[in-house]
């Protein structure tokens, strides 16, 4: 227990650390978001909207091997593979929904993954925005 009058985390504690969580950043993202509902066409052929880019930066990447899981896509079977993803504390708003696209890694197997943002994870400390993501292997995005 503190000290009466004092703190167990002081003042400037996330301030402080926060440029080594940016630190372990060494992918980039883009992350985007449809800008409306798209349109059809006179054949019938839809065209979604292009999307906004709400952020483009550092990003760190981490499988959640715990939550892969197996799925059917009519007759085919795909993977569901999730991802945290780790972004600047300073970001823009994510939403649900949002996509990440990795443009950038020191694993190249992460170079051109496209994940859809499950969820957004908030912190009173926060030394960065925590996305949890998802992947479906064999279903086009």
């Amino acid at each position: 227990m503190p000290l009466p009058g004092t703190r167990v985390i002081p003042p400037g504690w996330s301030d402080h650390h926060r440029p080594t969580a940016t630190a372990t950043m060494t992918a980039t993202c883009t992350i985007t978001r449809p800008s409306g509902p798209g349109a059809t066409d006179g054949n019938g052929d839809y065209t979604p909207a292009t999307p906004d880019t709400i952020y483009t930066g550092l990003c760190r990447v981490t499988p959640r091997t715990t939550d892969e899981r197996l799925l059917l896509a009519g007759e085919n079977q795909v993977t569901a593979r999730r991802y945290a993803v780790a972004i600047t504390h300073d970001a823009p708003e994510i939403l649900v929904g949002d996509s990440v696209n990795v443009t950038t890694a020191v694993d190249p197997g992460l170079v051109g993954l496209s994940l859809r943002v499950l969820d957004v994870r908030y912190a009173s400390e926060q030394w960065q925005r925590d996305l949890y993501t998802e992947e479906i292997e064999g279903v086009s995005a």
